[in-house]
Formats: C-alpha cells, structure tokens, sequence
C-alpha cells in the first residue's frame, strides 16, 4: 500500500510504498515535527519516495527534489536519506527561510548555531551538550529567518539529533552509558536519540552567535577564539544550502546578521572538555526575545538569464543591480540575477571599484602597469583579460 506522510510546513508528501517498516520509525525520529498519514494521491509529485524491494529488507529510495540516483537502504538508512530531503523541502515552502547545515544549541537561554564542517563532530558535540542539559534545535540543519531590522532568529526543526557510529574515541564511559539506554532507532552506522523535553517543530529563539567547530586528533585543551569576519562570512555561505535564494538579498542578510552577532572558533579534542568550554567560555551578553518585525523574503534567482559578452574594445563598467559588500579584508560580489556570490581577491576588488565608472581594458591596463611597474606588460594584459572575461561570464560586469 502507498501512503504520503505530509509533514507541517512542506507541501509535497513522503512517499511510502509498501514501507510499513519506516512509518512505524518516526515516530522516534520525527519526534517534534507533526505530520499526517494518508492514502497516496497519485496526482502529488513527493519531495522523496521510499519502496520496500520485494523479497528483501531493503527499501528502494528517490528524492525527487534535484536530480538523483535512486539507492538501495536498509529501513534507517532510508528515513536517514529522507530527513535530509525533508530539510531541503521545507524553505521551498516558505520564502522567509535561510538554511544552513549546522547545529543550533540552547546554553545559558541562547540559541548559538554551529555551521557544519566536514567530520567536526558537530552532532556528537550537540548530543554531549544535551547529555549537559541544554536543549538542542538541531544537530544537522538550522532554519532562519532574518527580519528586516534586527537579528535573525533560528528554528527548531523537530527532529531528533542522530549520532554517527561508533562513537569517537574521545567520548567517555558515562556518555556511552547514557547513549545506549535513550531509545531511537539504530543501525550499525546511525543512532537517533529520541531526547524528551526538547524544542518542537517551528519553537524559534534570536541567535546569539556561531560557533566554528575545529575538531583535532591530537589532544588540546579546548578554547574558544574570535574568528576574522571574512573567515565567519565563507563559513555562513558554504552551509547555506538554500541555493534558490537571489544571492545578492542572501550576501546582504549575511552581512548584517554578522554585524549583530559575535563568532568564534572552537578548538577541541575532547567531549566533556568543549561542553565546558562552552557552557563557561560563550559570551552572554542579553538577547531580546521579542519576535521581532517584518521579515526579509528572499526572491528566487534567475538562472536561465545569461549575461551577455564584452564587446572588443568598448569600455567596461559594474552592471546596475549588483551587490558589492566589504568583509573584513575581503570584497563578495553578487550578480543583478542572484545566481551566486564570490569572493573577490584584493587586486579584483580594486578593478571592481574602478569599474563604478566606465574604462576601457586599455584604460586598465596602464593603471596597472603604473602600479606595476615590475610586472611584464604582457602578463599585465593576459591576466587583466582573463578576470574581465571571469567578472563578465560571472554577470558582474558589462560593455
């Protein structure tokens, strides 16, 4: 039998075949997000589609979002593979929403969000933080919405923190201990831990800060440093994975969010050492709880819009619509269409801001070779073309 589940928020169902073995694990999975079970309408596109494989416990799993392989799962596998999607699926519904792989974490009554870098052990330091006693609004993904003044407040997502296995080294008996009597359902390579008493689906709280995880090998005592703007900014931008968002409204809200908002770096190695770090070292400076005004709506890119060539010769401006922020040492550019942000190194800054007004690649090129005087005319001129042709190719600038 095929059903939709249709989780609150998201217009396009989960789609069940035959996969009774998955329903019955949300429950402990989905532990704050409601949903609701129907009979599948065929006539529904879903977000991501789970069919048990006859004959085996496997389940056949499609998300249908973006192009994908399908793959072959056991029954946690494939609701793990789901919950992803699920979280990819809910800003389509709801313009309003940034989402940034990270883990959002409550200590001291604030919410601090720690973006996701590759193996930092952020789940794990999210589950050792609610082991402490502080309640955690995602191990995985943090929804935010940005108002048009103030700072940008974080959403529980409602789903229960997942632990990969087995646990690091570093993890200590009394936190092993305490893992292996919460329920949730568990793999040889995932365990859900189904807390109680934790935020559900759409509780939201001001962020009060980010904190990068910068996890070592070797053993170091845990400490907390501020992090260099430019440093905070590519951080918030690799995570955000709502890429149908206009870059250019994306780079303005990440820029005033961390005008408002402090960042810090986390080195560590062991568990209990960072969550003491953490619940002592964190500024906790107050938060207005208020909800706050109107919201920033972001409008989709439009990524079938090519800019057009230079033209040999004519002169070269900045093309009316872009966005041009300064963080720290480094300059981020968007494009009139939203298609994407980058970075811009400090000698293509400073041809971008030449560029507010028209100049010729001749007219550039003896700026250059006037600061320059060193450098070979001719690398001058082939290094010169080729950033003109990136910046006009990127849809920053134009003849």
């Amino acid at each position: 039998m095929a059903q939709d589940i249709f989780f609150q928020g998201v217009v396009a169902p989960l789609r069940l075949g035959n996969a009774d073995a998955v329903l019955q694990l949300l429950p402990a999975i989905a532990t704050g997000w409601p949903y609701r079970v129907t009979a599948a309408d065929p006539a529904l596109r879903p977000f991501f589609s789970i069919t048990a494989q006859p004959g085996t416990d496997r389940f056949r799993c499609e998300g249908h979002l973006e192009p994908a392989l399908a793959r072959s799962f056991d029954a946690v596998n494939a609701a793990c593979d789901a919950m992803a999607v699920l979280a990819q699926a809910l800003p389509l519904d709801d313009r309003r929403l940034l989402c940034l792989h990270a883990a959002g974490v409550v200590l001291s009554g604030q919410l601090w969000v720690f973006p996701n870098i590759r193996r930092a052990g952020k789940s794990t330091l999210s589950v050792a933080l609610a082991h402490a006693g502080h309640a955690v609004y995602s191990d995985d993904v943090v929804p935010l919405i940005l108002p048009q003044d103030g700072p940008a407040r974080g959403l529980a997502l409602g789903i229960a923190p997942r632990l990969r296995l087995p646990l690091p080294d570093t993890a200590g008996q009394g936190f092993r201990d305490w893992v292996a009597g919460v329920p949730g359902p568990r793999n040889r390579q995932y365990q859900y831990l189904a807390l109680t008493g934790q935020p559900v689906h759409g509780d939201s709280l001001p962020v009060a800060g980010f904190v990068i995880l910068d996890r070592q090998d070797s053993p170091v005592a845990a400490r907390l440093d501020p992090v260099p703007p430019d440093v905070a900014m590519d951080a918030l931008l690799h995570q955000n994975f709502t890429r149908d968002r206009h870059s250019g409204e994306v780079l303005q809200a990440i820029a005033d969010l961390l005008a408002l908002r402090p960042v810090c770096r986390l080195q560590y190695s062991d568990l209990t050492d960072a969550v003491d770090c953490l619940a002592a070292g964190l500024p906790t400076s107050p938060v207005a709880t208020d909800l706050p005004g109107p919201m920033r709506l972001f409008r989709p890119a439009q990524v079938d819009t090519a800019a057009p060539p230079l033209r040999p010769g004519a002169p070269i401006r900045q093309r009316p619509g872009s966005v041009a922020r300064a963080i720290g040492d480094a300059m981020y550019l968007a494009d009139p269409e939203g298609r994407a942000i980058h970075r811009m190194d400090p000698l293509a800054a400073a041809i971008w801001d030449v560029l507010d007004e028209p100049a010729t690649a001749t007219d550039l090129q003896d700026l250059l070779a006037e600061s320059f005087p060193a450098t070979d005319p001719a690398r001058i001129a082939a290094d010169l073309d080729n950033l003109l042709r990136m910046l006009a190719a990127w849809g920053l600038v134009e003849s």
